[in-house]
Parts: C-alpha cells; sequence; structure tokens
C-alpha cells in the first residue's frame, strides 16, 4: 500500500532566445579573412541564459558562406568588394545552454576605400634610331571602379642619355608617350609609369599604380663603301664596290652592274657615270642606304688590243681582240700590210677578224690597224703579228 502527499511548489520552463543583436563596426572592404565583421548579442526572459551562435541555412542566409562564427563574434571567411556588393545578409541562431534556439536574419554593411587605377600592359618596343618624335599608345587608363575619380599620369626614363622630351598626354582611358630618341648609338631604357586618382589612401585605400616596360633603339648599320678601282676610272674598266656594316646588302638597279646585286660586293662596269646605291639590314631589322658615284672618263685608256694573233683554232689568240671595244659601238676598224694595202675594214668592230683577206688567212707577219671610235677625231693605231 502506497500513500501520496502533494506539496504546492512552481515548475520553471525556461524560455528560447528572444532576440539576437549585432553590433557592427566600421567593416572596410578589401580586407582578408578572418576580419571582425560585428559582436553578437541575445535577449532572454531568463537572465542566467548563455548562448552559443552558428549559421545556418534558411531564409535570410545568402551570404552565409562569405563569413564565419568566432565565439561571439562574426568574422569574414573571405575578402569583400563594395562594388560587387555592399549589403550581406546572414542567418544566425542563438541556442541556450537548454538547447532553445532563435534564428534571425541579420545584414552586415560593408564600406568603400579607394581601388587601385588601371592601366592595360604596355608591350616592350624595339625600334630603328631614326630622328624626330616617338609616340606610345597607353590604354585602359582608369581611376579605378569608381567612376567619378579622375586620374593622372606621369612617366620617368632610366636613361636620360637615350631619350629625351619625355611626356604623357591626353585625357581619358586613352593616353599617349612622347618622346624624342637623343643617342643614334641606340641602348634601353625601363619606362615607368605611374597613373594615380584623387580618391586617397584613408583606411587602407590605393591611389596609385605603376606599370613598367623597356624601350630599346637599336643604331643604324654604319656603312663603309668603296671602289677596288677608286671613283675615277676609265670607260670600259669593271671595279667591285664593296659595302660593309651590316648582315644583308641590296643593291639598287643601276646601269652597267655585272654581278654580286644581292652581295656586300657589287661587280660593275659602267658606261656613263654612274651613282649606285646599296641598301644595308642589320641583325636587328635596321636599314641604311649610302652611295657611291663612279665618274668614267672617256679616255681611252680601257682599251688594249691583243699584239699577237696564232688563228690555228684552239680557242687562244684566234681573233683580233681589242678589250672594252663593246663601249663603242660605232667603232670603224681598218687593217693594214706593211705596204699600206687595206685587208680588212669593219664598223662596229665585235672582236671578230681572225687574220684572213678575202676569206683566205693571211701569212705570218706584222699587220697594222687603225681603229676609229666613231667621232672622226679620235683614233688609235696598233699592231698584231700573226704567227702560226
Amino acid at each position: 500500500n502506497y500513500e501520496f502527499t502533494y506539496v504546492n511548489g512552481v515548475l520553471k520552463i525556461f524560455g528560447h532566445p528572444t532576440n539576437i543583436i549585432l553590433t557592427q563596426g566600421i567593416l572596410f572592404e578589401n580586407r582578408p579573412g578572418g576580419t571582425a565583421a560585428g559582436t553578437l548579442a541575445s535577449e532572454s526572459p531568463d537572465p542566467n541564459a548563455t548562448y552559443t551562435y552558428s549559421l545556418v541555412s534558411g531564409t535570410g542566409s545568402t551570404d552565409n558562406a562569405l563569413f564565419a562564427i568566432s565565439g561571439n563574434n562574426i568574422v569574414t571567411a573571405a575578402t569583400l568588394n563594395f562594388e560587387q556588393k555592399s549589403v550581406y545578409s546572414v542567418l544566425v541562431r542563438s541556442t541556450t545552454q537548454y538547447g532553445f534556439f532563435l534564428d534571425k536574419a541579420l545584414t552586415i554593411t560593408i564600406s568603400d576605400v579607394n581601388e587601385v587605377p588601371t592601366l592595360d600592359v604596355v608591350a616592350n618596343q624595339v625600334l630603328c634610331y631614326s630622328p624626330g618624335a616617338k609616340t606610345i599608345s597607353l590604354s585602359g587608363i582608369t581611376g579605378g571602379p569608381e567612376t567619378s575619380q579622375t586620374a593622372t599620369m606621369t612617366v620617368t626614363s632610366s636613361n636620360l642619355n637615350l631619350i629625351t622630351q619625355l611626356a604623357v598626354t591626353g585625357t581619358g582611358t586613352t593616353r599617349t608617350i612622347g618622346y624624342l630618341p637623343a643617342d643614334s648609338n641606340g641602348g634601353t631604357t625601363t619606362l615607368t609609369v605611374t597613373v594615380r586618382d584623387n580618391g586617397g589612401t584613408a583606411n587602407g585605400g590605393t591611389d596609385t599604380f605603376v606599370r613598367t616596360f623597356t624601350v630599346t633603339i637599336n643604331p643604324l648599320p654604319v656603312i663603309t663603301l668603296s671602289s677596288s678601282q677608286g671613283t675615277v676610272i676609265s670607260k670600259g674598266v669593271s671595279t667591285q664596290l664593296t659595302a660593309f656594316g651590316g648582315q644583308t646588302y641590296t643593291w639598287a638597279n643601276s646601269a652597267g652592274i655585272v654581278s654580286g646585286q644581292n652581295t656586300n660586293v657589287l661587280t660593275v662596269r659602267p658606261a656613263v657615270s654612274t651613282t649606285y646605291t646599296v641598301t644595308v639590314t642589320s641583325a636587328a631589322g635596321c636599314v641604311s642606304t649610302q652611295s657611291i658615284n663612279l665618274q668614267v672618263m672617256e679616255d681611252y685608256k680601257a682599251l688594249d688590243g691583243a699584239n699577237i694573233l696564232t688563228p690555228n683554232g684552239d680557242g687562244r689568240n684566234d681573233f683580233l681582240v681589242i678589250k672594252n671595244i663593246d663601249f663603242y659601238p660605232n667603232n670603224i676598224l681598218k687593217i693594214f700590210d706593211t705596204a699600206g694595202r687595206l685587208l680588212h675594214e669593219k664598223k662596229g668592230y665585235a672582236n671578230d677578224w681572225g687574220g684572213t683577206y678575202q676569206g683566205l688567212p693571211l701569212a705570218e707577219g706584222t699587220y697594222f690597224y687603225i681603229l676609229d671610235f666613231g667621232n672622226r677625231s679620235n683614233t688609235q693605231r696598233g699592231f698584231v703579228s700573226i704567227v702560226y
């Protein structure tokens, strides 16, 4: 048998949290993960309640992945960008020591700081020296994502002897660097381009961006040009024009070229005074030209007749050869025996008399010739001996 005795009393049921409060300081963009975003506190009817906080999924948890809970603090879990988003939503759960909880969506606001200005990559510049102003185009110039900001630019050179009058001109997103090459010997300089906006550097902002690139100026080939026979030659003389100072050589078309037009040695045989021009290219692709003038003298010094004629068909001395006679196409050749009898006469002689008279071989002996150059005022006399 049992006897029950009832005692009057109060059964306490501890309540769940009634509110979650986020106290947020100033959270600037671009801070690393782990930066404090605010402090959490809870309200409850139980004055002795303690609270544990967590991020949970549900309505308002849009940006939970970007934040974390550390004790009663919310901290960032990633770098946040004001220009992409300035207000974030997280769903926080506050749980008491008895397991009662409350979920509440909280907003976290970040503040803007000045972003770095922008300038597109500038390729290294390689060029051949030439006088006169040069330019380099710049693009992608902004004060950063803050569209209301303006940007100013400066440029400096590491080699003040190579280029002068260095400056940036223009406005907006595209501008121009101008400079003047100052040293024909060439060289390399590093240009440093600085972009600065008017947003300042407060709260960790960045108002300056620097980009560097090189400018290489290659010298032009220095050509030396000479003639093996000098620059004053007799009509009919061949000479070799030799150029030095580059990697490839190209001679311009001119009268009297014999061979070597794409080499550094050009063989020429000009009939009249002629200028020859060579274009020389260096290993760096830089180009120079230079000319040489040959003065051709019609002094008949280059004419030279053979003194021996052996017309035996062996290919040697079979004909009376007068060197350079081809430069005098109006010539008249007359050949005589020792008695003064005219044996052969030819206008426009072309080194084709083989020691014959009326188609028959002449006897051995000495014969004389008179060469008229076609102007009736200049003649050349000589002799030839026929030997069998």
